[in-house]
């Protein structure tokens, strides 16, 4: 089978039938599925080979895993959802790891030496990043899932963390909270400091007391617990935890016990809507991130660095969803919504 014969099939030239399987950005959704639907039906299948020794390229993504940290399996969800809208576009995931940035950036230099990938995604974007610097530096395609703090450097999609924050804050005073705490990591972290930041926007919206409310330590199971038992220790102590993490909330909710009545003695609401949260008892209210929007924008901006080299650098910015859950356990929420990027 031939891409002529599926150009054919689908009505449209090889050209188009070429855009579809290496640039997909370029056709329009219709004909596009047509030209799918076309070379599912003829079991058409490229000669990737042949078609990366023609193009010089590896059709390859190169993307560090990290380890697991705490109970969340954010990161777990999008490496599938990554691999998935690679494939979709005739690309496929090379995995590695490395201890320290300076071993990451050794492998992504024998990496791109080699041939072995044609670009990068970051996934654990720090507040200085030297990797992204690297990338800008060498002319290296790549783009990360969160916003770097010079976002001029590299395409980026990010979602939204001080939105999600503010939501976890707006539920609980709708449910009749007034001092409400934040769970989070220490100062001075990206992903933490823009939740941290979207409690107290939020809590200052609606004037409510952000004083001595603010519990920060590492997702350690012990720390976690020993702040939310002080918190919860205070003379007038908060009745609610918005947290930065599904762990925050859960270890939290653990740690400071049950009323007379059975229930948890305080509400919590978590962030990143992990699987554990539906499963708790009673289950746990979340901000869900668009894991599968997030990664099929990143292989979008990624695919156009391949097209065109030198492309300016993107960015979009996604909101989350809350998912409050009642006590039987059904979900509620307002869908995410994609937001313009800001001004880079």
């Amino acid at each position: 089978m031939t891409i002529s014969e599926v150009a054919e099939a689908a009505g449209v030239s090889r050209q188009t039938v070429s855009n579809v399987l290496n640039a997909p950005d370029r056709v329009a959704p219709a004909t596009a599925d047509r030209v799918r639907r076309a070379i599912e039906e003829l079991g058409y299948r490229p000669n990737r080979a042949a078609r990366n020794l023609r193009e010089r390229s590896s059709r390859c993504i190169g993307f560090k895993i990290a380890p697991p940290t705490g109970l969340n399996t954010l990161l777990d969800r999008f490496l599938h959802a990554l691999a998935d809208n690679a494939e979709s576009a005739g690309h496929h995931l090379l995995l590695f790891s490395a201890a320290t940035v300076e071993e990451e950036l050794a492998a992504y230099e024998e990496l791109i030496v080699t041939g072995t990938v044609d670009g990068f995604v970051h996934a654990d974007v720090e507040t200085i990043d030297e990797r992204l610097e690297w990338c800008d530096r060498n002319g290296i395609p790549c783009v990360s899932f969160g916003r770097p703090k010079s976002p001029a450097a590299c395409s980026w999609v990010d979602v939204d963390g001080a939105a999600g924050l503010a939501q976890s804050v707006d539920y609980l005073v709708a449910r009749g909270h007034r001092r409400i705490a934040y769970l989070g990591w220490p100062e001075g972290q990206r992903v933490g400091d823009q939740r941290l930041a979207g409690w107290r926007s939020a809590m200052r919206r609606h004037r409510l007391d952000t004083g001595g409310l603010a519990g920060a330590c590492s997702e350690d199971v012990a720390e976690v617990a020993a702040v939310a038992r002080r918190l919860r220790a205070l003379p007038d102590p908060p009745t609610a935890f918005a947290c930065g993490s599904d762990t925050f909330a859960i270890v939290a909710r653990q740690a400071t016990g049950t009323g007379a009545d059975g229930h948890p003695a305080i509400e919590v609401v978590g962030y990143d809507d992990s699987p554990v949260a539906a499963l708790m008892t009673p289950p746990l209210s979340s901000v869900r991130q668009p894991i599968d929007e997030v990664a099929r924008h990143v292989v979008r901006l990624l695919l156009r660095q391949f097209g065109a080299p030198g492309h300016a650098p993107e960015g979009v910015m996604l909101r989350p969803e809350l998912v409050g859950r009642d006590q039987a356990g059904r979900a509620h929420g307002t869908p995410g919504k994609t937001e313009p990027a800001a001004e880079q």
